[in-house]
Parts: structure tokens; C-alpha cells; sequence
């Protein structure tokens, strides 16, 4: 049976068709008919308050769920806002669909109102970008776009639509309508693949690695938020072998916090056992990781006494920053199987014996007193913790014991402030019956404040930790540590109420007293729905250890000032 539909129509059956059951976005005039269908189908709109808010919206869902989700914008301005959240999904390969509204065809180039060169200026931060100007274009389009967004090394892909095509109307097959394949599955026949699959490139790297291994007096394991999938096989990997690890700011909660294999989060803000385990370990097996410089640190002194094995989804990661002794592209699911069942035999006691001296150097905070007694009174069930970016984000991550990686989102590779409660909003929207904590900072709360609206609309239970210091906190510990304490635009000099603030959002407020004990936040975290949980503390703690840029990560600081 054929029947004729608009491309706006299309688009949304092929989104149903993929399970999704809500999308964020913020209206304009050239979307506003992909909005009409959206109005007539079964999948709800999540209005933000601001592009950037959806964007993160978004990647709550993607990040928590690990699907392909979708985020409707109009031109100009619109596509402006969001692209602060597609940057920060491309950096940690987090698979969007964004759909941009776009001035009518005959007007393209003629500086039209709300008018923006979409396809040139989002390029360079999406694994593709569509500008549709032919209906049937659609169809195909979106398949592969699908595909590609949560396959491979996964990402955000941009499709622009020109309001009048929207409108236009093209025939299908209603009971073909639409394809339905898996993320795993390509779109077009004979697609190919990237990816060497044949077994005997697997066993011919397999040969080497026992070879390395075996030959090997200090193996340390470097993973990141590509392994984070594989981390129960990881957990069983470590144990089996008592191969020490060390992980990236992404890859936290990979191994329990308490595992003596776990050396903990390496570089910049680095355990001292992870750092120095990296500058005299001769094996490093690198898994899932981009050789990013907050974890490497100065890049030309980086494990320079080991040979480097590197497995990575993505070719191009492969030696790009650093020279390696044996690569693999492959999804890190295709390999741990073979390396648990292997047989290796090799000697690191002493290697061992070495680490738990570094153990004993001393690294201790105020703040890990704080976040062990927030994690003593969680509630019983699902959790998820999110943090904004800046000092609170590094302390959550040196100190907080996560039971497991799906349970941590952060914004890694971007860093971006403000990304911390829209996300937590996307995650909570799917994730009806887990509880959502989100740490944030009195900077990073307020890049996106506007959507406390969407989070009292949608009546969530996001909890939102507010670390209050009155500062931006890393801008201010860089000043004292290297700019001789010149407080220049580190100093909020006017703050907000923030108790008057929840009160005119209509959400619940409480201020915590962290040296009182815990009773009171207990009975906090125990109350159902939105609130913001106020802790204050003093401007001069700073985030240890601590590496400067352009150091090796054995040139940490350890000195702490607190009061």
C-alpha cells in the first residue's frame, strides 16, 4: 500500500520507529512544521529554555541509556546556542541526531532573517552533516545518519532542513515504513566496514601482546570511557592477572573504588599512586583512550620506559599523540574474551609491592570527609551522579565511590560549564525511577539556570548539590598557585540568594552544614522531587594533587591550603 506523507511526517514515524519517546528542543519559525507532526505522534516534547539547555538535554538520555537521541532547534540563533552541547557530545562520542530548522531553499544566501551557513559551521564538530534539498533525500538520509551517529566511534550527526521542504510531500511503502535496524547493523548494502575483521590480524596481535606482556616487570592497564562497557569483563580481567590500572576522568567507575588493582584517576588531578605508577611502569596497555593532555600531561615525557600497546574503536586515535609498539582498531568487546581466556605468565610482585608504598603518601582533603558521608546516607536504589565542571567536579571524582561507570556523567573532553543540571534533567526524563544527584558550583550553576523551569515543569527527583566557595575555583588556585594570588575574574563580588531563588522556581531548599554531621542531609536526600542542597565552604581549598601544564605527571604539587 503506498501513501503520501510530508518529509516533517517521515521524520518523526522513523524516530518512533527507533523508540524514542521524547525529545527536547525550542521552536522557531523554519521548524515549526517537523513541530506540527511532532504534535500529531505519540512522542513527547521536552521544552527547554535555552538550545544549549536541549543539547544536554539530549546527551542525559544518550549518556544514561547509551541510544541515539534527538534534539530539535530552529536556524540561526538557535543553531548558535546548541553549539556549545554539540561540541561537548563530539568530544566524548555521544551519539545525537539534531534536526535544524533552516530558511526556504530560494532564500539560502541572501542573508534571509535567522539565516546561518549551518552545514560549514557545524562541520568540524559532527561525524557528518546533511542539508536536505530534495524530499526522497530523507529517506536515505536519515538511516545512514542514524547509523553512523551510534556506531563505530559514536558522535552527533547534523541534519539541516529548509522550512519548504518540511512541507513537501514523497510516497512510501507503508508497510516498509520505516527500515528498522540496530545501531550494529549499517544502512546500505555493501557498506563495509572500517575495521579489519579478519582473524588473523586478531591473532596475530593476540601473538604479540602475550609477548609483551609475558616479558613485562611492571604492566599497568590506561582505560578510558571506551572501555567503559566492558568493565565487569575489565573487573574479571584485573582480578585473574593482577595487572594494576589506572583510569581517565571518563573511564572512573570502570573498577570499585576499593579494588587494590584500582590505582585510581591519573593526570592533572591524578591519585599520587596512579601518577607514579605511569612513569615507571614498562608495559602500558592502553584501552579506550585518546592520549588527552590533562591525562598525559607534558605528552614528550609521558611512559616514556614502556612500550605501548593501544586498542581503540577509532584508527585515527591510533598513535596519534603518542608512538606506540602494537595497535588494534577494534571494539575492546571483540578482544577482552580472548585475552581472559589467555594463559599469561609473568612476574610484577615487586611492582606490586612498589605501588602500595605510594599508597602511603599522604593526599587527604576535607572534601573526601564530606562526599564519603554523602555517599554513607544515599537512599537504597538506582543512582546517578553528575557533576558541572570545576573544583567540585574534581573532588567528586577523586573521592566518590562509584559502584559502576554507567552511574558517573560528566563533561570530559570540552569541559563545559553549565552542562550539569540540563543533563541531569535528560537522564532523570529517562530514568523515571533512579535518583539523580547532581554537584554543581556556584560558577557552573548559573551558565544555565533557566532550566530549574524545565526541572520543576517536569516535577524530576534531581537533586542538585551546590558547592558554594564564592569563586570560580580552578580559575582562583591557578592565580594563587602561579599569578601571584591576582584575583582577576575569579571573584563572584555579588551572589545570588540561592534560597530565595529555589523559592521563586518552586523548588525545595536546604542549606547543609557538613560539620554537623549527616542526619539532616538524610533526611534531605529521603524527600522525593527536585530541591537544591546548599554546601558551603571556604574559597582557599584547592583541588590536590595537582600537576601544572606542561609538566610531567610525577611533577604533581601536593601542598594544600585549607582552612
Amino acid at each position: 500500500m503506498r501513501e503520501q506523507i510530508t518529509v516533517s511526517q517521515y521524520i518523526i514515524r522513523f524516530l518512533e520507529s527507533k523508540g524514542i519517546t521524547w525529545i527536547p528542543g525550542v521552536p522557531g519559525g523554519t521548524i515549526l512544521p517537523l513541530y506540527e507532526s511532532l504534535a500529531e505522534s505519540s512522542i513527547e516534547h521536552v521544552l527547554a529554555r535555552h538550545e544549549q539547555g536541549a543539547g544536554f538535554f539530549a546527551q542525559g538520555r544518550a549518556r544514561s541509556t547509551g541510544e541515539v537521541s534527538a534534539v530539535f532547534v530552529s536556524s540561526g540563533p538557535g543553531v548558535a546556542n546548541l553549539i556549545t552541547a554539540v561540541a561537548d557530545a563530539q568530544r566524548d562520542s555521544i551519539p545525537l541526531l539534531i534536526f535544524s530548522g533552516q530558511v526556504p531553499l530560494a532564500l539560502t544566501g541572501t542573508d534571509a532573517f535567522q539565516e546561518l551557513p549551518t552545514t560549514s559551521i557545524v562541520s568540524p564538530l559532527v561525524k557528518k552533516v546533511y542539508k536536505i534539498e530534495e524530499p526522497t533525500q530523507i529517506i536515505e538520509t536519515l538511516e545512514e545518519a542514524y547509523y553512523l551517529s551510534g556506531s563505530g566511534k559514536m558522535g552527533p550527526v547534523w541534519i539541516d532542513l529548509p522550512k519548504d521542504i518540511q512541507t513537501q510531500m514523497i510516497e512510501i511503502v507503508t508497510n516498509r515504513l520505516p527500515i528498522k535496524l540496530s545501531q550494529n547493523e549499517g544502512p546500505l548494502e555493501g557498506k563495509g566496514s572500517e575495521e579489519d575483521s579478519s582473524g588473523e590480524s586478531l591473532t596475530l596481535f593476540l601473538q604479540e601482546f602475550k609477548s609483551l606482556l609475558e616479558g613485562s616487570k611492571f604492566p599497568l592497564l590506561y582505560l578510558g570511557g571506551g572501555a567503559k562497557k566492558e568493565y565487569l569483563r575489565l573487573r574479571e580481567f584485573v582480578s585473574r592477572f593482577q595487572i594494576p590500572a589506572v583510569t581517565t576522568l571518563m573511564g572512573l567507575g570502570i573498577f570499585e573504588k576499593n579494588d587494590p588493582m584500582n590505582l585510581g584517576m591519573m593526570g592533572m588531578h591524578g591519585t599520587v599512586v596512579a601518577n607514579e605508577a605511569l612513569g615507571v611502569c614498562d608495559l602500558l596497555i592502553a584501552i579506550g583512550v585518546r592520549f588527552d593532555d590533562r591525562a598525559t600531561g607534558a605528552i614528550q615525557k609521558f611512559c616514556n620506559q614502556a612500550k605501548i600497546i593501544h586498542i581503540d574503536i577509532d584508527a585515527r586515535e591510533i598513535g596519534k599523540n603518542k608512538l606506540i609498539h602494537l595497535g588494534l582498531q577494534k571494539d575492546i568487546s571483540e578482544v577482552l574474551p580472548f585475552l581472559i581466556e589467555e594463559d599469561f605468565c609473568f612476574q610484577n610482585i615487586n611492582a606490586l609491592e612498589q605501588i602500595e608504598t605510594w599508597r602511603e603518601i599522604p593526599a587527604e582533603h576535607p572534601m573526601k570527609d564530606i562526599l564519603s558521608d554523602f555517599a554513607s546516607v544515599l537512599p537504597e536504589g538506582e543512582h546517578f551522579f553528575l557533576t558541572d565542571v570545576g573544583q567540585h567536579q574534581m573532588w567528586v571524582a577523586q573521592y566518590f565511590p562509584f559502584t559502576n561507570p554507567k552511574s558517573w556523567i560528566t563533561s570530559g573532553g570540552q569541559g563545559t560549564m553549565g552542562f550539569g543540571l540540563p543533563t541531569a534533567i535528560g537522564v532523570a526524563l529517562s530514568n523515571r525511577d533512579a535518583q539523580v544527584f547532581c554537584f554543581s558550583g556556584d560558577g557552573s550553576i548559573m551558565m544555565n539556570l533557566q532550566e530549574l523551569s524545565t526541572l520543576k515543569e517536569q516535577n524530576l527527583n534531581i537533586k542538585i548539590i551546590l558547592i558554594n566557595n564564592e569563586h570560580l575555583g580552578l580559575v582562583k588556585q591557578q592565580q594563587d598557585l602561579f599569578y601571584g594570588s591576582k584575583h582577576s575574574g575569579s571573584k563572584f563580588h555579588f551572589h545570588p540568594d540561592f534560597s530565595l531563588l529555589c523559592q521563586s522556581f518552586g523548588l525545595g531548599y536546604s542549606e547543609w552544614d557538613w560539620s554537623l554531621g549527616v542526619e539532616d542531609l538524610r533526611r534531605i536526600l529521603k524527600t522525593k522531587g527536585p530541591a537544591m542542597i546548599e554546601v558551603r565552604i571556604p574559597s582557599t581549598w584547592g583541588v590536590y594533587p595537582f600537576v601544572p601544564g606542561g609538566k610531567s605527571n610525577q611533577e604533581y604539587i601536593l601542598d594544600q591550603i585549607v582552612m
